[in-house]
């Protein structure tokens, strides 16, 4: 059954809840930190930030681990790239250059199968947790303000729900903000960790990061306005590389798995007592 485009989660009463930035197809990554973690599906939960599939070797087993009771998603960009591309010819050619190959390998039956499953995702989710309200969002938080997130998913809610193109404007003009923008990052890379407006690849991120890593450790305890986002008690993104988890405000950033030996997916429990 589909799930609402923004979806509110109770308070799981006897479990953990967990937060996992993007797998990328990692499963056996993903299944050996949750053994790790102690991970018991009869009572924990984990929650996907998007960005499932593409580039790892196990996109179509994790579109099939989602159940929305133990393992849930949000969808996120490649999952979006997978959908257009599915519906639309000329948008093949962004989501193959972008890990989607194994996509189109696939009977035009099993695209349609996995299409119509990653369709039913919601765009966004509210996790009731014993500190008030978990916020899950692919990409960012647009004007800072969990309030635009859910003004945006309502206005797009209905049409959605009713088959809409990722192409039509409306949808497009929400899946911009909340599945492919980076504000808060960008402000994150440049006004608090100094690192200028340059691009650079994942080395030199790394590298800035770690030179940094004092700095970062403190932001949690003097949040910049941006990162204090209103109408929510933590969001949670994944989207943009980060070399290790970072919470600043009650931001959470949770991408920082890029398959390289020792790199561990990035996971956090939501309602572990304060």
């Amino acid at each position: 059954m589909p799930m609402s485009i923004l979806s509110n989660i109770g308070q799981n009463p006897s479990g953990r809840d967990y937060v996992v930035g993007d797998v990328h197809g990692h499963l056996q990554q993903l299944q050996q930190q949750l053994t790790e973690l102690g991970f018991d599906p009869e009572r924990d939960r984990l929650f996907c930030l998007g960005d499932i599939v593409d580039r790892g070797p196990d996109s179509a087993a994790m579109v099939e681990l989602i159940d929305q009771k133990v393992y849930f998603s949000i969808l996120g960009n490649h999952e979006a790239m997978m959908i257009a591309g599915f519906e639309d010819p000329d948008s093949v050619a962004l989501h193959s250059a972008n890990g989607g190959e194994w996509f189109y390998e696939l009977s035009q039956s099993e695209q349609k199968k996995l299409v119509e499953k990653v369709r039913q995702w919601p765009w966004a989710m509210e996790i009731a947790v014993p500190q008030g309200t978990a916020g899950l969002i692919h990409a960012d938080v647009p004007n800072s303000d969990w309030h635009t997130v859910k003004h945006l998913l309502q206005e797009i809610s209905t049409s959605w729900a009713s088959g809409a193109s990722l192409s039509e404007p409306h949808i497009s003009a929400a899946a911009q903000p909340l599945l492919w923008n980076r504000s808060l990052i960008r402000q994150l890379y440049r006004g608090i960790a100094g690192f200028g407006a340059g691009k650079r690849d994942i080395t030199e991120y790394k590298r800035l990061f770690l030179d940094r890593a004092d700095r970062m450790e403190v932001l949690g305890e003097q949040p910049a306005s941006p990162f204090q986002v209103p109408g929510i008690s933590a969001v949670f993104m994944g989207h943009s590389y980060v070399p290790f988890a970072i919470e600043v405000g009650n931001c959470h950033f949770l991408d920082i798995y890029r398959g390289e030996p020792g790199d561990k997916l990035g996971i956090a429990c939501i309602n572990a007592p304060s």
